[in-house]
């Protein structure tokens, strides 16, 4: 038997019940934390029934960030539902939760502490970083088909479980909210993000006037398009499964796409101190842009192609006023590691949101290159 590594014997007693009520036959013959997560409690297991071993991943929802889990679960939920019995040749599939005995996708107990558990999936690997723009590319593609999939999904099936998530003119209101009421004096310190974020938040807030109009329409959207949430085959580097579902609800598609090239295109790394080093990789912004049509253009609309390259700076610049904000309000919302590294993000942020408007052109070329109509029709 392999021991059972840095898990209590309460957590090992709890994991032991759900395996019950989840109906999971076997010993349990391996349990060790998954450490590198940052909400969530997670856990590895292993199960030996007659011989064979089945792996399990086991998630405590962190009901302090997450304050209403249940809506997150029925989210997930009427999205398995849904793409149940649809047949995805691509490979490139969505994390689902098992269900219990009960048909429920999750369990809550006594004491409020409340459970998960999906299968393990074998081979695959996550990727903190992009290192080349073949990657870029599968990683495009696996948001792309993710939004395909789900495109004919009524987008008011889904509950909005972080109400004005990217309303990006909502968020730069609360911007000035917060420098007006200043609360630690910090504000001085930012005079020139703050007149950059002046000058530049009607721009930015167009994606938001347009959805409004409904000249750009809601889907379901994934919401965290990090490259980290995708799970790709260890051995080739293709894309298996998009992970991560706790923030999937109603959004524009520029969303998605805006949030993973500003996270995964970026030359440095989000805290960057260097802004000689911040800026948009074009290789891989089009490598990424190549991967997400080959999949999402036969559902998009001509619109929300045109505005693609628009999300991305706006990204950029509605985390970037988000970051900002924090400082000002004295880091009580982004986690920090050093002085001012709240605005030093914010600063790494807005440089690149200048660097994506001075390659604007550039961009929206690259992708009415690979919005290929006459293919559509």
């Amino acid at each position: 038997m392999i021991e059972l590594i840095e898990v209590t014997e309460d957590v090992r007693s709890t994991i032991k019940k759900l395996c019950e009520i989840y109906g999971l036959e076997g010993e349990i013959v391996y349990l060790s934390p998954v450490l590198n997560g940052h909400i969530n409690h997670t856990y590895h297991i292993a199960l030996k029934n007659n011989g064979e071993e089945t792996r399990y991943i086991i998630q405590q929802i962190n009901s302090r960030v997450f304050r209403d889990p249940q809506k997150i679960m029925n989210n997930i939920k009427a999205i398995t539902d849904w793409l149940r019995g649809k047949k995805n040749g691509s490979g490139c599939d969505v994390l689902t939760f098992l269900e219990t005995t009960s048909g429920a996708n999750h369990v809550v107990f006594d004491d409020g502490s409340f459970w998960r558990i999906a299968d393990f999936i074998k081979n695959s690997v996550t990727m903190e970083k992009v290192e080349n723009a073949e990657t870029m590319r599968r990683t495009g593609y696996a948001f792309g088909n993710f939004q395909l999939m789900l495109s004919d999904m009524p987008h008011d099936m889904l509950t909005e479980t972080i109400p004005d998530f990217h309303n990006t003119k909502k968020r730069i209101s609360d911007f000035f909210d917060k420098v007006a009421e200043n609360p630690c004096g910090r504000a001085a310190s930012a005079a020139d993000e703050i007149a950059f974020i002046e000058r530049h938040r009607n721009r930015f807030s167009l994606l938001e006037d347009l959805r409004v109009s409904g000249a750009l329409p809601m889907r379901v959207i994934h919401n965290d398009t990090k490259c980290n949430n995708i799970m790709f085959d260890a051995c080739t580097g293709e894309p298996l499964t998009v992970i991560d579902l706790d923030t999937v609800m109603p959004g524009l598609v520029a969303y998605d796409f805006g949030d993973a090239v500003r996270c995964a295109a970026n030359y440095a790394a989000e805290d960057e101190t260097d802004l000689t080093k911040v800026g948009l990789n074009m290789e891989f912004f089009e490598s990424f842009t190549d991967g997400y049509m080959s999949a999402a253009q036969s559902f998009l609309t001509p619109a929300e192609a045109e505005y693609l390259p628009l999300s991305a700076p706006t990204i950029a610049f509605e985390l970037g006023s988000r970051f900002l904000a924090d400082h000002i309000d004295g880091d009580k919302y982004f986690r920090i590691h050093r002085p001012n590294h709240n605005l030093d993000r914010a600063r790494c942020q807005l440089k690149l949101c200048r660097d994506m408007l001075d390659k604007y052109d550039d961009m929206c070329a690259i992708v009415a290159k690979y919005y290929n109509q006459e293919e559509r029709a």
